[in-house]
């Protein structure tokens, strides 16, 4: 009987975190590949729980390497969680940590890429992490913005995002790209 595989998949699925994403959350279901898989453990018989457990996984194996469904990390997830503040994202758990949570991000720290004036006089700042932000108050900054300098992004309410660039006042800003 070849077990090493089979102890490898065990090893990955069964994780606390997995555990916990087995179990079922209100954001969204758990997709039917990976539902079968699970219930290949409910097989009393070892040789059918482990030829159940090889067609699961090959079916499994051949939607992630055909990108009908995708596995991804916790750490992976902060990642795109990151580059996509200050955008309005619908609630569908897609983005959701590992323990079910929208982690909301509150503020974050990058750098000035590029900074340019708007037709209203306006700041539009690009920044490290590849998002570009526009002003969307009246405040002057005293020195205007220029590469390399520090960006703190802070997260408001209603929606609104106060974006100090190197340490200077915070000018309400809005995402654009």
């Amino acid at each position: 009987m070849k077990l090493l595989p089979f102890t490898g998949l065990l090893v990955v699925l069964f994780t606390p975190a997995a555990a916990n994403a087995a179990k079922p959350n209100d954001s969204a279901p758990l997709p039917a590949i990976y539902t079968a898989l699970l219930d290949c453990r409910s097989i009393a018989d070892a040789q059918a729980r482990l030829v159940c457990f090889d067609a699961k996984a090959a079916t499994l194996a051949a939607a992630t390497a055909q990108r009908t469904i995708i596995v991804t990390d916790k750490e992976e997830l902060r990642k795109t969680r990151r580059g996509l503040f200050g955008f309005a994202m619908p609630s569908s758990g897609l983005l959701a940590t590992a323990t079910g949570q929208d982690e909301d991000i509150k503020k974050f720290e990058t750098t000035v890429t590029s900074a340019r004036r708007n037709r209203d006089g306006g700041w539009i700042v690009t920044l490290a992490t590849g998002g570009t932000w526009e002003q969307v108050d009246s405040r002057e900054l005293a020195l205007a913005p220029k590469a390399s300098q520090k960006v703190e992004i802070t997260r408001g309410a209603l929606g609104t995002f106060f974006v100090s660039i190197d340490g200077q006042i915070a000018l309400r800003m809005r995402r654009i790209q």
